[in-house]
């Protein structure tokens, strides 16, 4: 299916959940969102009509999340624990003998025992252990059925209390560019000249604060959370200082 007419259908599934919200009463929530999803139903939110809408990963720092349509009356709670999202802690049975185990190896895993991608959030790893935010309907499904991870023997169990969840890990890198422009910042990120940059750029395969970019000169502002196809999601920060020779200082963030 071409891109444009995905986009178009899943358009109009989230103008089917807001009417579902509105004419029933209660929420209605999307699957996981891909971050081209997430920025379609950001540009599309102040059209829902009679409704509220909010999203969440199931913390605060996620970058894989849910719609939510609530009917306009509805009281969201401040932790949004509404959202039918479970974390679960994916850790190996016996540390000393288990492998590296990385982002791809878990998600294989995972999609391999017959779960949907949009079924799954944000993975994030810390040492031995990754923290999987799932669709609570699967918990029961993965908890029993998740048993090996790259001929590592896991187990899982539902994470109760959010503060146990450690903090989105990064790559961290300081450089300098010649402007803000988006064929910088994108060179910047991926270690390539500003050509391999643009040609990413006008195939539409870079997403800049949740919105398609194709414009090279595009500004980037601090802050940014920038996704390219094929190398991954970063977020960029500006510095206030600039180089002897008049560049721009940035920090980029990686996400692992």
């Amino acid at each position: 299916m071409a891109d444009g007419k995905r986009d178009s259908f899943f358009v109009q599934h989230l103008y089917d959940l807001a009417e579902r919200a509105r004419r029933y009463g209660s929420p209605v929530f999307t699957d996981f969102m891909t971050t081209k999803e997430l920025s379609l139903f950001l540009n599309h939110k102040k059209f829902f009509r009679d409704v509220r809408v909010a999203t969440w990963g199931g913390h605060e720092d996620c970058d894989h999340k849910m719609g939510g349509f609530f009917p306009a009356d509805y009281d969201v709670a401040p932790d949004l624990c509404v959202f039918p999202i479970q974390c679960l802690c994916v850790e190996a049975v016996n540390v000393k003998f288990a492998k590296e185990i990385s982002h791809r190896d878990y998600l294989g895993a995972i999609l391999n025992l017959g779960i949907e991608r949009s079924m799954i959030g944000d993975i994030r790893i810390s040492n031995h252990t990754a923290y999987v935010f799932c669709n609570e309907e699967f918990v029961p499904f993965l908890i029993n059925g998740l048993i090996l991870v790259r001929r590592t023997s896991v187990r899982c169990r539902i994470v109760e209390n959010l503060e146990e969840i450690p903090a989105q890990e990064y790559e961290i890198r300081e450089c300098s560019v010649a402007s803000l422009r988006l064929d910088n910042i994108v060179a910047a990120m991926i270690h390539s000249a500003r050509g391999k940059a643009a040609e990413l750029i006008s195939q539409g395969n870079v997403l800049a604060d949740y919105e398609e970019r194709t414009s090279n000169s595009y500004r980037c502002k601090d802050n940014t959370p920038i996704t390219i196809k094929g190398y991954g999601k970063y977020k960029l920060f500006v510095k206030e200082e600039q180089t002897r020779k008049g560049k721009q200082k940035i920090t980029i963030y990686k996400y692992k």
